[in-house]
């Protein structure tokens, strides 16, 4: 009886391995497996030598890459070109004006309006060159910039007039915040208890020029105009009046923040003198176009 229960196990035992070599050996035969060991092949010498080769091997040239790059580059360009040209237009009145101060006053007022720090506060804005003068030199509405008998003007005083027109859209426009807060507010707050009323204690030195005791408004623009062209006097001027230093840090800290136009030193108006009008102060506009080209 026990002999005939051993011959059960051992009968058991070896159907076992049998059964299971069977299953191996038909694995290997209908699924091999990968060869897990890395082959390393000997590369064929020439292939990847040159971009020609590779170029020539793949079916793609030099001359394609290059012009597909060059495609895309005047593709990038133009979108570019488009979308400047819809925030930033400037017209001459009348038309052939252009031909006369293309190369004079155009490329001023094109300089700083492409600035980069200025051209990205631009949302929408026209700029409107006359030939005859009128009762002012400059004026900002509805988010257009109208400058007359531009012919008669200096250059330094054509930059200094654009930039103080630009300083009123940045005000209304670019720095708009939304329907509870402004903050230019954080400016006119220094100096003013209202549009037209200064605070009893303000003297003429908390101003950058006479002009700015005008409104809150002029203000924010002789100041912007006085900080972008005469940024050292401003310094120095602001020396002897807190509010001027509160004045200049809100142009430092809250507009200009990384230092633009600081230190480029292209005012020659002497400096602590008495200004009634920031743009009738001479500046280097060689040397500001200059600064300007650099950062375009």
């Amino acid at each position: 009886m026990q002999k005939k229960h051993l011959w059960k196990i051992l009968f058991v035992l070896v159907y076992t391995s049998l059964f299971t070599a069977l299953i191996f050996v038909g694995k290997e035969i209908f699924f091999p497996s990968p060869d897990i060991h890395e082959v390393y092949l000997e590369p064929v010498h020439g292939i990847m030598d040159s971009w020609e080769d590779f170029s020539s091997f793949s079916g793609v040239t030099q001359e394609d890459i290059n012009s597909t790059l060059s495609q895309l580059l005047y593709e990038d360009f133009k979108n570019k070109y488009e979308e400047d040209k819809a925030r930033v237009e400037i017209r001459f009145v009348p038309l052939a004006l252009e031909s006369i101060v293309e190369n004079s006053y155009l490329p001023i007022a094109e300089s700083f309006l492409h600035h980069s720090w200025i051209h990205t506060h631009i949302k929408k804005l026209r700029v409107f060159l006359y030939q005859n003068k009128w009762d002012t030199r400059g004026r900002m509405k509805s988010w257009n910039i109208h400058m007359y008998g531009i012919l008669s003007l200096p250059d330094d005083e054509f930059l200094s007039v654009l930039i103080h027109e630009f300083a009123h859209y940045f005000d209304i426009y670019s720095l708009a915040g939304n329907a509870f807060w402004d903050v230019s507010q954080e400016f006119y707050d220094i100096s003013w208890t209202s549009v037209t009323t200064a605070k009893v204690w303000q003297s003429s030195n908390d101003f950058v020029s006479g002009y700015a005791l005008t409104n809150q408004y002029e203000d924010f623009a002789e100041s912007y105009t006085y900080y972008i062209l005469h940024n050292a006097a401003f310094q120095k001027k602001m020396l002897q009046s807190s509010v001027l230093q509160k004045k200049y840090a809100f142009f430092e800290e809250k507009i200009f923040i990384k230092g633009q136009f600081q230190d480029i030193n292209i005012s020659q108006t002497p400096q602590n003198t008495y200004i009634w009008d920031t743009t009738k102060q001479e500046v280097d506009v060689k040397k500001f176009l200059q600064y300007l080209q650099d950062a375009i």
